[in-house]
């Protein structure tokens, strides 16, 4: 009996280190590329580096912030000051501890 647990055991732990092994390389794959979010801008925050856009299609409303390394792209799109309300845009994002940090916003 004393055999068969501890065979149980050991073949749980290589279990569990396969699953976080696993895990681990989907959690980096997403977070390299980012999760894109398509939606109309409701508003723009430049004083906080923030803006907010609500998803094509659906009632959700993410605010994403923007920073230094944010790339803006798209016809008259430079910078998160010329971002302006009903524009129609591609948010490329991660998620940072409980921020929405937009890596590049495109305009449609």
């Amino acid at each position: 009996m004393n055999k068969i647990m501890t065979a149980l055991l050991r073949g749980g732990i290589v279990l569990l280190v396969v699953a976080c092994v696993c895990t681990m390389g989907v959690v980096s794959a997403q977070t390299d590329k980012g999760i894109e979010f398509p939606g109309t801008v409701l508003t723009v925050d430049l004083t906080a580096g923030k803006f907010a856009v609500k998803k094509d299609g659906g009632g959700t409303r993410f605010t994403f912030v923007a920073n230094d390394a944010t790339k803006f792209q798209g016809t008259g799109l430079a910078s998160l000051k010329d971002l302006q309300r009903d524009d129609k845009v591609m948010v490329l994002y991660h998620v940072q501890g409980s921020q929405y940090l937009a890596i590049s916003v495109t305009k449609r």
